[in-house]
């Protein structure tokens, strides 16, 4: 990942968007423009960010800071209080960010970020605080993702609630034989309560591996890369994208226990042009709704579930790194099960900006 080349950043409306920068490369086949307005300005590294209420949006900066959007208003508040242990070198830092369901109530919040734990070790970890005014207090750490590495790349970290469990995603850490290795955290899906505590009925409590060792309790998926974007839709679907090698970014719906294959099947090659693994298909190993070759660099996703844009109601929306645009991916799941692509669209290449995470306004 190049490193940003732009301090001042702009959120916009339609949808909200986070936006970052990257080498463009064009698409022959771009969609029609869309109209964009500028809500804020002077972001630096936004990576994630979540409704506090109708009017405002929590956005978390890479380097370790916070903020109060007012969409409104169009004015924006610090928030003190983040760890001091955020490491925000390569692809680390303040990351995602979600509120607890019942925020209203208890303004409670859950948010990842790469955490230091010694002078070369790294790692994903997860922290829920209470969002008193411009700071937060009582403070727990609910997940640390073990082992720690010295690299700093390829932490996954975003966060999504579905019925009551906190979901978290853990990338191979650039280590890719780790999403295999039932024993390790990283390159994984995980699932919690609120409370930091291990749903009684995740697929691998209490269970161990063929040589006997002890799987975590809090996977729930494995074979993943660096996941990047997860939602949760109002069908109670939870869905993933990652991040490829060259080629081979993948948008998957998350099961249980399931194996999503990485690095043994992939759709990617090395970065030098070499094939990875045992080719595209395995059995035991799930395929993914779609992929791309050539990657995009996949960031942020929500699926369209509002009644504004009828033609767009079912359909994901993902934020796109590499190739700087904002990708409607339409799905047709039939009742054979096939889930075929029925169109992909590609917009606001004119913003010429990585897209870094999407949301839809609350208003």
């Amino acid at each position: 990942m190049k490193p940003n080349t732009q301090n001042s950043l702009p959120l916009y409306s339609f949808v909200f968007l986070i936006a970052s920068l990257f080498s463009a490369v064009s698409y022959a086949n771009e969609s029609p423009r869309l109209t964009t307005e500028t809500i804020l300005e002077g972001f630096r590294h936004p990576w994630g960010m979540t409704w506090i209420d109708q009017n405002n949006l929590l956005i978390t900066e890479k380097e370790g800071k916070g903020w109060i959007a007012d969409v409104n208003s169009r004015k924006k508040q610090l928030i003190y209080g983040w760890p001091d242990s955020i490491n925000s070198d390569g692809q680390g830092g303040l990351l995602d960010v979600v509120t607890d369901p019942m925020f209203t109530e208890n303004k409670r919040l859950y948010f990842s970020f790469s955490h230091q734990e010694s002078r070369n070790k790294f790692t994903t970890r997860v922290a829920s605080a209470e969002l008193q005014g411009n700071r937060l207090d009582n403070w727990k750490v609910l997940f640390t993702a073990l082992p720690y590495t010295n690299k700093v790349h390829h932490y996954g970290s975003r966060l999504a609630f579905k019925e009551g469990h906190l979901y978290i995603t853990v990338g191979d850490r650039g280590e890719r034989h780790r999403a295999q290795d039932l024993t390790d955290n990283a390159g994984k899906v995980h699932r919690i309560n609120p409370d930091g505590s291990i749903p009684e009925d995740n697929p691998f409590l209490n269970k161990k591996n063929s040589s006997g060792a002890t799987i975590p309790a809090s996977i729930y998926s494995y074979g993943h890369r660096n996941p990047q974007g997860m939602y949760a839709d109002k069908t109670g679907q939870l869905w993933i994208h990652e991040h490829g090698p060259r080629g081979g970014d993948e948008l998957n719906l998350v099961l249980k226990g399931q194996n999503y294959g990485w690095p043994i099947i992939t759709y990617g090659r090395e970065y030098w042009g070499p094939s990875i693994g045992e080719g595209t298909q395995k059995e035991g190993m799930l395929q993914p709704k779609y992929y791309y070759v050539p990657s995009i660099a996949p960031s942020g996703l929500i699926r369209y579930e509002s009644d504004l844009f009828k033609e767009w109601k079912g359909d994901f929306l993902i934020g796109s790194l590499k190739k700087r645009h904002l990708n409607r991916l339409s799905l047709n799941f039939g009742e054979s099960g096939s889930d075929e692509p029925v169109q992909e669209h590609r917009y606001l290449h004119h913003l010429d900006t990585r897209i870094r995470d999407i949301d839809v306004d609350k208003q």
